[in-house]
């Protein structure tokens, strides 16, 4: 199984993008949701959220909050689901998917999405930090988390 661990700000959206729309709570910019579901399309990789929006969500719908139905429901706008989110440990993202990688061990490859630099050893060659110049997920990022997964 290849996995996509999950930012949602700064990788589905932007500043830029968000004082736009001058919305509040979950939102993502349907360019970065296209790309991710090109990512998807090409790996068959299941999406793991990492970011501090899973809060929200659960795998049991009964379970989520107000803002994890909208999530979900955004996702299945784009053909996406989620499969699972990573667990919390003191809001250390690189120590939550490094849990949650040791708890499955049907792992074929993954890659982290995120706006935010992440260092720790198991993700080298398994890290794509976006980089458009107004924050969020772009082609070349789409390229990179594509040639990751299908090694």
């Amino acid at each position: 199984m290849k996995i996509i661990f999950l930012d949602v700000d700064g990788v589905l959206n932007c500043i830029e993008y968000v004082k736009q729309f001058g919305k509040f709570g979950f939102i993502v910019d349907p360019v970065r949701m296209e790309y991710l579901k090109e990512i998807v399309e090409n790996t068959g990789a299941k999406i793991v959220l990492s970011t501090s929006w899973r809060e929200y969500w659960d795998k049991n719908m009964i379970n989520c909050k107000e803002i994890g139905f909208k999530i979900t429901e955004t996702f299945l706008e784009y053909d996406l689901f989620i499969y699972d989110k990573t667990p919390y440990i003191n809001f250390e993202r690189e120590r939550e998917i490094k849990a949650w990688l040791d708890s499955h061990d049907t792992i074929a490859n993954y890659v982290v999405l995120d706006d935010l630099e992440m260092d720790a050893d198991f993700l080298d060659g398994h890290f794509v930090m976006t980089h458009d110049e107004n924050g969020g997920l772009c082609e070349a990022d789409v390229k990179q988390a594509i040639e990751i997964l299908n090694k």
